[in-house]
């Protein structure tokens, strides 16, 4: 199976997702986030999100070959769900000039690689009395304004109460109205949660300070996306319900559906990035992946 039908196969599983009134990236988002049985290693990204979105109950996935390699059999009939390494490598080529002198030149090259796996769910792990790992109790980790009064206090981001919610780049302020102002407490945190995530783009190189941000264009939309899955990671943590602050749910859905139609790698550009960007406020540092390879490291595009 190829990278971009993969690609296409997640798109179509998101729109759908969308259009039966699911909103993907609310889910996935826990503790006990899918991972690989047998290396224990998270999936992020746009494969947490898209193994988030199955029904099974448990958060357990490797690929056909480890199933079998571990002595168990993925059931006969059993479909896979497909996923995405993105990774690197580097390129050398070699020029000879004019007077037979050699020079080489390093270029790094990003790569794609589909792998499909199965949820242990789909296997007889039970028939064997294959002991799967415990899973831990899903706490809130951690309280609101700690998150967000030690981020902007580390970096020096100032809050400042207005009529309105924004980040705004140039002067690195947050504007927000006073949390009375909001319906509930939740709404307050759930719109601070989604204005830090913006205020992490200068600092993860997503845009400059004074790029110009068009309403509409496809820069802010897939800006808007990052800020909406990472704000909806936070809310996880923290233990907020992120589908009860949506207003107008069924047009938020559908303006969703209607922008990954429109940009193919809307999903797959924002995903990881916002992983990085709630992680990056939280002090947490992104898993190193450049020693793993194959379906344990599958990661969605973060680069």
């Amino acid at each position: 199976m190829k990278a971009a039908d993969v690609k296409a196969q997640i798109n179509e599983r998101i729109i759908k997702a969308l259009s039966e009134g699911k909103i993907p990236w609310l889910k996935p988002w826990t503790e006990n986030g899918p991972r690989n049985l047998f290396s224990g290693r998270a999936y992020t990204g746009l494969n947490r999100l898209i193994l988030g979105l199955s029904s099974y109950p448990l958060p357990f996935w490797a690929t056909y070959r480890q199933y079998l390699a571990a002595g168990l059999q993925v059931q006969k009939g059993e479909h896979g769900t497909g996923i995405i390494y993105a990774g690197r490598t580097v390129k050398t080529e070699t020029k000879t000039d004019k007077n037979g002198e050699e020079t080489e030149n390093k270029k790094q090259i990003r790569f794609l690689k589909a792998f499909v796996v199965f949820n242990v769910a789909q296997t007889d792990y039970k028939e064997k009395g294959y002991k799967l790992p415990d899973l831990k109790e899903n706490p809130h980790l951690l309280g609101c304004d700690t998150i967000i009064q030690d981020y902007t206090g580390r970096h020096s981001i100032k809050i400042t109460a207005g009529d309105r919610a924004a980040f705004l780049p140039q002067m690195d302020i947050i504007t927000c109205p006073e949390i009375g102002q909001f319906r509930t407490s939740e709404h307050y945190y759930a719109t601070m949660f989604h204005e830090c995530i913006h205020s992490t783009g200068p600092r993860l190189d997503r845009f400059k300070k004074t790029d110009p941000v068009c309403f509409g264009s496809d820069t802010y939309g897939r800006e808007e996306l990052v800020a909406e899955i990472g704000s909806a990671y936070l809310a996880a943590l923290t233990g907020i319900d992120s589908s009860a602050v949506i207003q107008n749910q069924a047009a938020y859905l559908q303006n969703w559906a209607t922008a990954i139609k429109a940009d193919a790698d809307l999903v797959m550009y924002a995903a990881g990035r916002a992983e990085k960007a709630a992680d990056f406020m939280i002090g947490v540092s992104a898993p190193v992946t450049s020693g793993a390879t194959g379906a344990d490291a599958a990661d969605g595009v973060t680069a």
